[in-house]
């Protein structure tokens, strides 16, 4: 029997992702949030809209969260109505926000106490992604678990790669954005000094762009600053979480990231500047105000 899929998470990502199993082919249950308006679009498209999470979770066999932290998986899955409660023995839970590996270690324990089975399977690759169901995707937990739901996975995803047990994939998922965040970081405090050393915008981001120091995301990155775009694909707030959790991450091992560490204070920097609701790219107004000048075109 097609496995029935149960949604829960539509928002900037998880619409999209959801739209693309419909589009797949695949038999899609969802729930309205805040706003009725993504599920309404999901409606049209074929999904169907549960009345409560107990009723999605008791109905589908393969349940796929897509929140954003911890805090919501955990109450998805050990809340009233959720997958602890009223999910179906058999079932497999996907978790494909960014979590806590702890948290996502301790929730694989408990649903396997109900024969449910837990993946962690966080994405990247931004809204681009999701819409073109090109997003990678890093798994955590059993192989065979992730043979079942492979199909599911590659109809949102280009890029499938299986990290090892319960947790690793979320372990990846933090280094990766601690990785990518913290080029962020550098780069706003890098093109404020630029433009008050002299440099024409335009021009230093071209010069960084071919240069030994480039990542493949300067060149876009760099083009909506210029352009003053600062409408959010992934908020400062969500960052901000990321690289939290990775702080922690590294003091449960007793290891030191300074680099990733002073990305942490940048964000934070941000968040108390009122930034949060913005992208990321739009950190580099925290430099702009310490240097008193504006990266832009002219």
């Amino acid at each position: 029997m097609p496995e029935r899929i149960g949604f829960i998470g539509i928002g900037r990502m998880g619409q999209p992702m959801a739209a693309n199993l419909v589009r797949k082919g695949f038999d899609v249950t969802t729930i309205a949030h805040r706003r009725p308006e993504p599920a309404q679009a999901l409606e049209a498209l074929g999904a169907r809209i549960a009345p409560s999470l107990a009723s999605l979770v008791a109905d589908c066999s393969v349940v796929i969260a897509c929140l954003p932290s911890s805090t919501e998986v955990e109450t998805a899955v050990l809340g009233p109505g959720g997958m602890l409660e009223a999910g179906r023995p058999g079932s497999v839970f996907i978790d494909m926000g960014t979590s806590r590996p702890a948290s996502t270690r301790m929730l694989a324990e408990r649903l396997r106490e109900r024969d449910i089975a837990m993946l962690d399977a966080p994405i990247t690759g931004g809204t681009r992604g999701a819409r073109e169901g090109t997003l990678t995707i890093y798994v955590g937990g059993a192989p065979d678990d992730l043979a079942r739901v492979r199909p599911v996975l590659e109809a949102m995803g280009q890029t499938i790669v299986h990290m090892g047990g319960s947790g690793t994939g979320h372990v990846i998922k933090l280094l990766n954005n601690a990785l990518s965040l913290s080029s962020m970081a550098l780069l706003a405090e890098l093109l404020p000094l630029g433009v008050r050393a002299g440099l024409e915008p335009q021009r230093m981001i071209e010069g960084l762009a071919a240069g030994t120091g480039a990542t493949n995301q300067i060149p876009g990155r760099g083009s909506r600053i210029l352009k003053r775009e600062f409408e959010a694909a992934f908020q400062i707030v969500l960052a901000h979480k990321d690289l939290r959790l990775a702080q922690e991450l590294a003091q449960e091992h007793n290891l030191p990231t300074p680099v990733a560490a002073g990305a942490y204070l940048s964000f934070t920097l941000a968040r108390g500047l009122g930034l949060e609701g913005e992208d990321t790219v739009a950190l580099v107004k925290v430099f702009e105000r310490i240097a008193g000048v504006e990266v832009k075109s002219p």
